[in-house]
């Protein structure tokens, strides 16, 4: 008689495409439920309509539990009259499955569906970017929360197609059955980038945790005793409170901009949102003590070349910067550089006679 551990090792090597993924599930034992083992295959991306309507039919024979066996039954059928192959939404399993992983902040990965290629050098580099445990445990009890299929997936941020950089807003909602780590090349000039990315994002985590650590030993001021607490913190209250908005809204209270996107909520400064809500976003590049780096608005490029006493160059190569930016640029630094010279400041008549 078959015991379940390997009936469930089978399900898990057959189903599970990704070798990291596979390994850490076999790794702790799990075990998918009756419901989750339909609803990945009833979903999966890698297999053909056939095959799922194949091994749907005769597992619906296994299942006791004659309600699941009626949906699975009906999903079967709507994935056989369906003329997308491989991936179509089905409304009969489509229900939250809790796919365990050991995913985390700064994973370089690549995808093994959709897009995604596997050849060095022409596959497709993204970064899992702001994902720690914290998040892990907001994931795992999605479900109970009202999630669906959809919310099993982890947002990986492509960054090279090949060698060709994707950009700051490039990214994928993936299952991670569908992921694997990848390793570059110790001398590979993206590994430098990937790692200083990792870095910049560990460092704002560690340095927004300390602050709010610090906000929560201080005493209570009259305000903020009176403000309820939340046990899933301010992105959910957020997202709560602008449920089914799909246009970017601006909150008063928090300073944020929010919207729901078919990727989930978004929150944060207007251009980021902005971004995330039409699918781009800005950029702009420049070079600071004669190296690269970039910024997401003209007033941290601003910022910046007030921070570098002029020493700052815009990177004029990719069209980021329009005819006005670059001459507020060219004259800012020639501001800086004539007070100075002066040691004082410019006057009116000296500023309006500048070239």
């Amino acid at each position: 008689m078959k015991t379940k551990e390997p009936e469930n090792k089978n399900f898990i090597d057959t189903f599970v495409p990704s070798r990291d993924t596979r390994a850490y599930l076999h790794s702790i034992h799990h075990e998918f439920t009756d419901l989750e083992k339909a609803t990945i295959v009833a979903n999966h991306r890698m297999i053909s309509n056939a095959e799922k309507v194949e091994w749907l039919t005769a597992f619906a024979d296994e299942v006791a539990d004659e309600a699941l066996k009626s949906r699975i039954l009906a999903a079967a059928s709507e994935i056989r009259e369906s003329a997308w192959e491989g991936y179509a939404f089905n409304e009969e399993l489509f229900d939250f499955v809790y796919i365990p992983h050991d995913f985390r902040h700064g994973d370089i990965v690549r995808g093994l569906c959709d897009d995604f290629q596997t050849e060095p050098y022409l596959e497709t580099v993204g970064i899992i970017l702001n994902y720690f445990d914290e998040n892990y445990e907001r994931y795992r009890t999605r479900g109970d929360r009202g999630g669906d299929y959809s919310d099993v997936q982890l947002c990986v941020n492509i960054k090279f197609n090949g060698v060709d950089y994707q950009g700051e807003f490039e990214h994928e909602h993936i299952n991670p059955i569908y992921i694997e780590r990848m390793k570059l090349q110790e001398n590979d000039e993206r590994q430098a980038y990937l790692d200083y990315l990792v870095n910049v994002c560990t460092r704002k985590y560690y340095d927004k945790k300390h602050s709010a650590d610090h906000r929560r030993n201080e005493p209570a001021d009259d305000e903020n005793a009176q403000k309820p607490e939340y046990a899933d913190g301010p992105q959910d209250v957020l997202e709560q409170k602008y449920l089914g908005c799909y246009l970017p809204v601006y909150d008063s209270e928090s300073g944020n901009w929010c919207v729901q996107t078919s990727h989930g909520f978004e929150y944060g400064p207007l251009e980021y949102v902005a971004g995330e809500f039409s699918g781009t976003g800005l950029i702009y590049h420049f070079r600071r003590n004669g190296e690269e780096d970039h910024a997401h608005s003209f007033e941290e490029v601003l910022a910046a070349l007030l921070d570098a006493e002029g020493d700052l160059e815009p990177v004029t190569d990719y069209g980021e910067y329009s005819a006005q930016e670059l001459y507020m640029l060219e004259n800012v630094k020639w501001a800086i550089e004539s007070v100075r010279q002066r040691r004082r400041p410019m006057t009116p008549e000296e500023l309006h006679g500048k070239k």
